[in-house]
């Protein structure tokens, strides 16, 4: 694949996330794929995992969930991106009950696509912002 068909598979992806249809995802993964999440989360293997242990969780905890990448860069192979998502406190995320308060979360991802789709992803959050968006206190 080329530099332009791998930043086009992220814009699509990002349609499938912000519509939180994770039947879209199928198009744009391997079954076989790998999510390195951030600390706390650790290696999701295989799509219906990534969809059930990652996605389902997290379009539950942000039902608002809205995703938006500020730069994107990419080569034949890998992708990257970093941006933000929005999104309201709706529901349990990283064991913290439901605050109802207003989210926004920093991010970078690396996808490596193979054969056309996605067969792993680096996933990099700025929890502890979140964390304080949440009203937590930290020494």
């Amino acid at each position: 694949m080329n530099a332009n068909y791998n930043k086009k598979l992220v814009e699509d992806m990002y349609v499938a996330l912000n519509t939180q249809n994770l039947d879209a995802h199928d198009k744009y993964w391997h079954q076989d794929m790998i999510w390195h999440g951030p600390p706390g989360f650790g290696d999701i293997h295989g799509l219906n995992n990534f969809k059930e242990k990652v996605m389902k969780p997290f379009y539950a905890a942000f039902p608002d969930y809205f995703v938006k990448n500020d730069i994107v860069c990419a080569d034949e192979k890998w992708v990257s991106a970093t941006g933000f998502l929005t999104g309201t406190h709706e529901g349990t995320y990283l064991d913290i009950k439901p605050t109802r308060k207003k989210i926004k979360m920093q991010f970078s991802d690396f996808w490596l696509v193979e054969d056309g789709k996605f067969s792993e992803n680096f996933v990099m959050v700025d929890n502890y912002s979140v964390l304080q968006q949440m009203g937590l206190k930290f020494k």
